[in-house]
This record gives structure tokens, sequence and C-alpha cells, in this order.
């Protein structure tokens, strides 16, 4: 039986960043337990690889896929009424926040008396009379045919979460709600292990902003005649299916953490158990930064570090570099960071550096070692609609590097302070509006033009992630959560 099980939606071990290099980080210092993960993604790529290397202490690995077959095993039963009224009292449930026909309703779809699968589901005569059932009583101004066609959208990666068999585990640690905090749920009940939530993000923000903007869910023809910031019937249903993952997941969860207060009342907003939640914060190795040289160039640099993606609005920071340039000429910027993830934007991205003529002074540089560049960087800049607690921010901080930031997850309390004597070490940068390039650009010109505020945010950073942000200290915390479950 493994001691911890990770459930992991879309990050390590095959896409960097600041989730997956704190789940690296927590497997890498707790050697003596034995790890399994458990990696939820679209599809299949036989192309993806590794961005971490596996240590010795992950023991399981398997990969689940939203959008194709995990090889569904034949129900041990065939479907009865009786099963089928179960499915309609859980969906009625949902919309009460009542959880009491979770088990059975999982227990149609696992073990020994399972009777459902995706392929039955899909053609049951039972299941369509129920889902016009619903229609009449939901939506019956849409089209039945889109609507069925969402709700076969919605479902299909459901379903696979519903089928999917975890491993036996004392622990199961979600760093998610949606699909992982949803199977996590689902292990809880079926294994009888413990669950742990950690959300570094809170997933439901994170999906409705993406919903909203998203062009693949369909739209009915009456959208043109509503307010803009209104979703469509599509769209808030998708937005809903999230809410439900998450509320579940709260439910069911022994322990929640998230990474700083403003996610805490999030998660309590959206149905999370006050006596649960708490907080632990990011922390880095500050060990590793603190003995780098500091090499001042001629011509000061400025940092975008992160993936070259449209929720860190690069293009931001971009049209902020033109605005800087005019009074700081000499400047150079630098976007540190991969651009594979959305080729699209990232095209858009050079053809604006292009449009503004900055082909001289602003480079991509693809995936670095970025420790090559803390060594002389005068500025990190962060332009991201949304955030959850970045490492950048710590990272360059502890080497003495402002940051400019944008006032979203924790950026503010990392860069003023998280409490009253946080505070009293003074600001580490300065918080700016997001999409906002004229702030941007002037946070960089008065921290390069003015000295002493440059070096008194250079100080407060380094005194506050030694003080507050030790990964040793955190990581510590989660291994005594650990072992009360082990």
């Amino acid at each position: 039986m493994l001691d911890v099980c990770l459930l992991l939606e879309g990050t390590y071990p095959f896409v960097a960043g600041g989730v997956s290099t704190w789940v690296s980080q927590l497997i890498g210092a707790m050697r003596d337990l034995n790890f399994g993960i458990v990696f939820i993604t679209s599809h299949s790529d036989p192309t993806r690889q590794y961005k971490y290397e596996i240590p010795e202490n992950v023991t399981y690995f398997k990969e689940v896929y939203l959008q194709g077959h995990n090889g569904e095993r034949p129900p041990a039963r065939r479907a009865h009424r009786d099963d089928f009224q179960t499915v309609e009292k859980f969906y009625s449930g949902l919309e009460e926040d009542r959880f009491e026909e979770f088990f059975p309703f999982i227990s149609l779809f696992q073990g020994e008396n399972s009777c459902l699968n995706a392929p039955l589901v899909f053609s049951s005569e039972k299941i369509w009379k129920l889902l016009a059932g619903f229609y009449e009583k939901t939506a019956p101004h849409i089209s039945f045919l889109d609507y069925f066609w969402n709700w076969r959208a919605t479902h299909l990666p459901l379903l696979q979460i519903l089928q999917c068999e975890v491993p036996p585990a004392k622990v199961y640690h979600s760093v998610s709600t949606g699909y992982a905090g949803l199977l996590g749920a689902i292990a809880k009940v079926t294994r009888h292990g413990s669950l742990i939530l950690t959300e570094h993000g809170i997933y439901t923000l994170e999906r409705l902003l993406e919903i909203s903007q998203a062009n693949w869910i369909y739209e009915e023809t009456q959208r043109r005649f509503k307010v803009e910031q209104d979703l469509s019937f599509f769209k808030q249903w998708w937005v809903n299916l999230f809410k439900s993952f998450g509320k579940i997941t709260y439910h069911y969860s022994d322990e929640i953490y998230t990474l700083f207060e403003g996610n805490r009342s999030y998660q309590i907003l959206d149905g999370a158990n006050p006596r649960r939640v708490k907080v632990i914060p990011n922390g880095i190795n500050i060990r590793q930064f603190q003995n780098l040289p500091r090499v001042r160039k001629a011509e000061p640099h400025i940092g975008f570090v992160g993936r070259v993606v449209s929720i860190k609005d690069v293009k931001t920071f971009i049209l902020a570099a033109k605005l800087c340039l005019y009074q700081i000429p000499e400047a150079r910027f630098l976007v540190l960071g991969p651009y594979e993830e959305e080729p699209e934007y990232f095209k858009e991205c050079r053809n604006l550096v292009e449009s503004l003529d900055l082909q001289e002074r602003l480079t991509f540089t693809g995936r670095v070692n970025i420790m090559e560049y803390y060594s002389f960087l005068d500025l990190v800049v962060l332009t991201s609609l949304s955030e959850a607690q970045p490492f950048v921010i710590l990272e360059a901080n502890v080497c003495g590097i402002p940051v400019v930031a944008t006032n979203v997850g924790a950026c503010k309390e990392m860069l003023e302070g998280q409490h009253a004597e946080d505070a009293q070490l003074g600001p580490s940068g300065i918080i700016t509006d997001v999409v906002n390039p004229e702030q941007t650009a002037q946070a960089m010109i008065r921290l390069l033009q003015d000295k002493m505020l440059y070096q008194s945010c250079a100080e407060a950073g380094r005194r506050r992630v030694e003080r507050y942000y030790d990964e040793e200290d955190l990581l510590s915390k989660y291994l005594n959560i650990y072992e009360r479950y082990l």
C-alpha cells in the first residue's frame, strides 16, 4: 500500500511551473515515504516528456485520459430501475449541495456491484429519459440537440473519472479540486483512505476565467442580445459542473490547505468547512540562492519570468517595455520561459514586439537556467491575470531583486507583508493593476531611478523570504500532516 497517492491534473511531471515545482519539492523532501502519482490529462500523447526526474520513492504512476479510453472494464451486472433512480437522486441532490447519494452513485461505476460505464451511459434508453426529464425541468427554451451534445461533452471526461480505479493508499493528496479533487473524493469513499486537498489557485475561479473566454463552447444565437458579461447557458453549465466538483472535494476532504488568506476566503465561500481550511504558503530552498553572486551590467536588465501563455499576459509586459524605454532607453527586456504551450499566443506576442520596433531591446529566451539570469537581473516583472503564490517572487526577492507584480493571488502580501510584523519589513517591490502597461512601466521606472527605494526593496525582500518562506520549515508541516494519517 502506498503512503501517499498524489492526484495531479495537468501538472507534474510533464508540465513545468509553480505547482509542479511544489510537487517536486514535496516528494524530494520525504524520501522515506512511498509515493504514487495519478496524472490526469486530456488525452494520450506519446511525445510527452518528463520535465522533472522522478525520484525512487515514487513507486506507482498512472495516466488518466479525460478525452480518451482508459480500458473500461465491463460492468459486473446489469443495471436495474433502482440504479437509475440512484443516478437521478445524485444529480438532484447536487442542486441542493447534498452528497448522501455520492457513494451509491460511485458504486454504479466501480467495484463488484458496478452496472454502468461510459458506453452504456451514452446508449442507455433509461439515461436518455432521465436526460429528457432534466431538460424539460431546466432548459426547455434551449435546443434539445444543443443540450444533448453539451451534456455528452461534459460527461465524457466525467465518466472517465467515475470509472478510474486508484491504488490503495493511506493518504490521497489532491493538488486541486476539479477532476483530481473529484477522484480524491472517490478514492476516499471506495478505498477508505484519508483525503488532503491543497489548492494553489482556486480551480473554479480559474475555470470561470477560461470558460468566459472560450470559443469552443457552443453559444446559442440569443447570446448576442445578452449583456456581454453574462455567461451563456452552456458556459454556465460548465462552470456549475466545476463548482460541483469543488463542493464534493471540500465535503470529503479531511484537511484543506491553500497558500494565502484570500484563497481561504474563496474556499469557505464555495462551501469548504472553515474549521478544516488552513494556510501553508509556498517556500523555496533559500540556501540555493543566498550565495548567488550578483553581477551588475552596464545596461539595466528587466526580466519577465514565466511561460508565454495568455493567462500570464505577456503582452502587457511588452507594452510596458515600450513605455519604459522612453525614459530609460538603455534598458533591456528578457522574457524568460518556454513558449511552446500556446503557439498562437506566442506568435501574437512576437508580432507585437515587431510592431513596436522592440526587436533590439526585447528577447524571448525560451526555457533557461534561471539561476544564471538572477545573477544580473535588476528587476523581475509579473503581469499575470491570475496567480496563486508565484515562486518567482520568492526567488527574485531572496536574490535581492525587487519585483513589479499585478495585484492577483498572494502577490500583494508577498511584496508588502502578510501580517503586521511582516509588513514592518517594508515593501520588496511594487503592486500594479492587471492589464495596465502604464502602471507597470511607471513602477519599473521608479524602481530603477530611485536608488534608495530600490535598495530598501532589495533588503526587505531578502529578509522576508528568509524569515517566512523557508522551504524546509513549510514542507515539514506537510510531513506532520501526513504522519497524522500514516
